[in-house]
């Protein structure tokens, strides 16, 4: 490397153009989103800025009217795009309410894939074009996913003779659902999940009968050819390996998840190596790496490669669906592959640019989408980093004497024999030993011998390698996993070698297994169980450190101003990123040993240059050990969230959760304890799916995120909990204890409280092992026990206890609470009904309340004429869906309250109901106004 060259910043404008145009495009999309200017201002600035970078093209400051101008073109292509959207998209009727979310409607349009196969039925993208709604012929577009459930041979059968396949046009008669579910702060809006993905809005088909196939379309014949062949690998990956190892190669290779089961899922997860499971750029750069070694083979010219490679990439990404994370990593995976046929300097950095430009050109929107974020920081890691840090180790470890490096690389000690452990070829010196006019004699780490030896050094240098861009992708996506996910994984650098290296070996031993078993089973068999075999060792360490707990941990987030941290940490990362970039090891400029001036003006310039450098120097090492500081200081913030959690504010808060069909209440006492009242649950918790041929019959458990995970979990890590001090189930119905299970797996509790502990129930017993692991204390309560939590009092007003461990825990022997804070009452009453409550009422100056948690969601089974009027409520809580399967609340029932003087507040209509007092005043907040 020429002295020219290492004088280069790497942060220099002109070096790295794409870098930086495609940040300043970044931050024009930001402006657009949060400043309320038209589209015209954007255009004015624009044209102002070009102008001015055209006027001063020759001057420094053109840089900076450039980047300006960049900026207005970011803003303004963002406000076009969002106007762009057709007045008759789906989506927009949906949001505009010109059709009601749940109405029946007719949607006419084309199938632009291959139905999709899952456990239970199919799933179909339907690219919509007309539409009948109350009568009414309109043309609409957009996309929709159709889920149909295939629960006999006979539904099978009508779906078959239909013969759905990629081009038909198609019309349904469905309830098309575009809503948010959960309405909690911190809970994923489905609206916003459904735009990722590019789909409008979703339905159940219930029947065959409502689909009527129009005619077939024209298609390309060999996307159609693709499409096929993956339907056939998905059935003979599930017809010859069992549910675990085919759900993870139809998931890893294929793009289905689908056919994952529950188990399995959570182990990739709690491992932190679920990416692993989802077509992404992790497996578009694996894949198009074989592709690349595999093309070798046959030709070196690099631009051969990038044909054949990038061909193949895209066919793939059609093939596996062509979702928009897929997508979006066949073009990152082009672009960059493309820089290195060109092969220039400072490649690929602009080509990192260059692909954030093009995917931002492609949809400005997902700049702020989850999947953008994972995938470029993803690459960025590796590119800006890792790349760079790994080309510096290896010319290290490799130094030999060249008239491009002279002196051996200026580093400790230690790193400089770490790096020849890894890196020095004693064979290869020697061969060039013999062909120089000179000798050197080099003396590198004395355990390379061995290493040689033992054939180790290769294992031991890709081992590391993929440890430390392991390490380095876990350090930049730190924020974003706590943020996305809670969860940070302290075994994931290590898991993801062990998975990345099995799930390769499983990978060809399947194909080779579904290969002969079209010849013969008998040849296939061997294969089968090896691939069997792999799957088990894949599953084996990661299994290990979850089954210890110390795969992972799970983390709250900062609200408020307090959010910065997590926008900051990114500040010492990239300073520290820079300060690699510029890191020459073998640069001499610093030394005087390395140079002697002939003159005496070059003596003093030389020494000028040696001060100069000197205090370069010494400013980048002071600025790269105050980065590491403050990464470090970022990193403990964020990890022990010391200021996360709220503080105490002398209040008696209780927040009312959306958990649709259940219960779920947070008690924030005065002294800043917590109390969830219980935690919700699916309402079909316990459906399970049962796989069936001709061999076997397994029983399979889909991998669907549970209320207690995805809501109630999701909502205290909002809240910016890590701990719950105690936990209470009212009773074992699984609406009310089975979220309580994933607060017990995801928090550290303190106690648990019951009125009955009901081991033979599946829901409590699940509870009761997690709580016995963890070591959480048990507490039982019954009829006129008290807690105190210094001026707060609970009343225990029923049931009777009952210590058995065969009590019954249903609707009437819900625990009944009153919490009182000076002079205000909480009743909270579970799922009472009229029986607990004719008991309840014969003590009526017990019930008396300013709130009620309205007992069985509104049922008819529950608030009595007498129950009502004796609690004199001022509001009534009635904890339910937008809409229930089972007609809750029943009209009579609300009529009740009403007629009571209660005003009546519903989490499915206002999401989460927040309501506080100090003891005297009650504040009520609800999440929708």
């Amino acid at each position: 490397m020429s002295s020219a060259q290492t004088n280069n910043s790497p942060a220099d404008f002109t070096f790295y153009p794409l870098l930086w145009l495609a940040v300043c495009f970044a931050l024009g999309i930001l402006a657009a989103n949060f400043l309320a200017f038209d589209w015209r201002f954007f255009l004015i600035l624009c044209l102002i800025f070009g102008i001015l970078t055209f006027v001063f093209r020759k001057q420094k400051t053109a840089l900076i009217f450039l980047s300006i101008a960049f900026v207005a073109v970011g803003a303004l292509y963002f406000q076009v795009e969002k106007q762009s959207i057709s007045s008759n998209r789906l989506k927009k009727l949906y949001d505009e309410s010109q059709i009601k979310s749940g109405d029946p409607i007719e949607i006419e349009g084309v199938i632009p894939g291959k139905p999709e196969l899952a456990v239970g039925g199919f799933f179909l993208e339907l690219k919509s074009e007309k539409a009948i709604y109350k009568g009414e012929n309109f043309d609409v577009s957009g996309k929709i996913r159709l889920f149909a459930p295939v629960a006999d041979e006979q539904i099978a059968e009508e779906y078959e003779q239909l013969d759905l396949r990629h081009g038909s046009r198609i019309r349904v008669a469905c309830n098309l659902r575009r809503e948010d579910n959960y309405l909690n702060p911190g809970v994923a809006s489905r609206k916003e999940i459904l735009d990722q993905k590019d789909i409008d809005a979703t339905a159940t088909i219930k029947s065959p009968l409502l689909v009527e196939k129009i005619r077939e379309t024209n298609v390309f014949a060999p996307i159609a050819w693709i499409y096929e062949q993956r339907q056939n690998l998905i059935v003979d990956f599930r017809d010859n390996f069992s549910s675990s190892t085919a759900g993870v190669l139809i998931a890893s290779l294929l793009g289905n998840r689908y056919f994952l089961d529950k188990q399995t899922s959570e182990i990739f997860r709690e491992g932190g190596t679920f990416h692993v499971l989802v077509i992404s750029g992790l497996h578009i750069t694996f894949i198009g790496g074989l592709t690349l070694l595999f093309l070798r083979f046959f030709t070196r010219k690099r631009f051969w490669q990038f044909v054949f490679a990038s061909g193949f990439l895209w066919a793939y990404s059609l093939a596996v669906g062509a979702e928009v994370p897929v997508v979006r990593a066949t073009i990152m995976f082009t672009i960059l592959l493309f820089s290195q046929v060109i092969y220039r300097r400072g490649t690929l950095l602009n080509a990192l640019g260059a692909c954030g430009l093009v995917l931002l050109v492609w949809r400005p929107e997902d700049l702020f989408s989850q999947s953008f974020h994972l995938t470029f920081v993803s690459v960025a890691a590796i590119v800006a980093t890792a790349f760079p840090l790994i080309e510096n180790l290896r010319a290290i470890g490799d130094w030999k004497p060249s008239a491009e490096t002279p002196f051996p690389p200026r580093v400790p000690f230690w790193l400089k024999r770490f790096c020849e452990m890894l890196y020095w070829r004693e064979r290869v010196w020697e061969i060039e030993a013999k062909r120089n006019i000179w000798s050197a004699n080099l003396f590198k780490t004395p355990y390379l011998k061995w290493l040689e030896a033992k054939g180790l050094q290769g294992v031991l240098r890709y081992s590391f390698e993929a440890l430390l861009v392991s390490a380095i992708v876990q350090i930049w996506l730190l924020p974003l996993l706590v943020v996305y996910f809670h969860r940070v994984s302290i075994a994931s650098v290590l898991l993801n070698l062990w998975v990345g290296i099995f799930i390769a070996l499983e990978s060809f031993t399947a194909f080779f297994a579904v290969s002969f078993a079209q010849i013969s089973e008998n040849l296939a068999l061997p294969f089968i169980y090896l691939t069997e075999i792999f799957n088990w060792f894949l599953l084996l360490l990661p299994r290990f450190f979850v089954e210890n707990d110390w795969a992972s941990f799970r983390l709250p987030v900062y609200s408020g101003a307090m959010k910065a941290v997590y926008i900051l940490y990114f500040l010492p990362v990239l300073i520290l990123t820079i300060l690699l970039n510029r890191w020459k090891p073998f640069a001499l400029i610093s030394d005087s040993r390395f140079q002697i001036p002939d003159s005496e003006p070059q003596i003093s310039n030389f020494k000028f240059q040696i001060s100069n450098s000197k205090f370069v120097f010494s400013s980048s090492r002071f600025l790269s050990s105050a980065s590491a500081v403050c990464l470090l200081l970022f990193f403990i913030t964020i990890i022990f969230h010391p200021f996360s959690a709220p503080r105490a504010d002398g209040r008696l808060h209780v927040d009312f959760l959306d958990v649709g069909q259940g219960d779920a209440a947070l008690i924030r006492f005065p002294n800043g304890e917590t109390l969830l009242v219980d935690g919700g649950g699916r309402v079909n918790y316990n459906k399970t799916f049962i796989r069936k041929d001709d061999e076997e019959s397994e029983l399979f458990e889909p991998d669907a995120a549970s209320i207690g995970e995805a809501v109630v979990s999701e909502f205290l890590w909002e809240t910016g909990y890590s701990q719950i001090d105690y936990i209470l189930a009212t009773h074992a119905d699984a609406d009310h204890i089975q979220g309580l299970t994933n607060v017990a797996k995801n928090f550290r509790v303190r106690t648990a409280i019951f009125g009955r502990t009901p081991l033979k129930d599946a829901d409590f017993a699940a509870l009761y092992e997690v709580l016995q692991k963890r070591n959480v204390e048990i507490v039982k309560l019954g009829r006129g026990d008290v807690l105190t939590f210094d001026e707060i009092k609970i009343e225990i007003l029923y049931p009777e206890k009952d210590e058995s461990p065969q009590a019954v825990s249903d609707n009437n022997n819900s625990l009944v609470l009153r919490v009182i804070f000076g002079e205000r009452e909480f009743l909270l009453t579970g799922d009472i009904e009229k029986e607990a409550e004719s008991d309840l009422v014969q003590t009526p100056e017990f019930l008396a309340a300013d709130v009620v948690k309205v007992a069985h969601h509104g049922s008819r089974t529950s608030s009595t004429e007498e129950f009502v009027r004796a609690t004199r409520a001022e509001y009534a809580v009635i904890p339910i869906g937008r809409e229930s399967r089972f007609g809750h609340p029943h009209a009579e029932v609300v009529g009740r309250w009403k007629n009571s003087g209660a005003k009546i507040l519903t989490t499915g209509e206002r999401g989460t109901i927040s309501i506080s007092t100090n003891g005297k005043d009650l504040r009520v907040e609800t999440f929708l106004p």
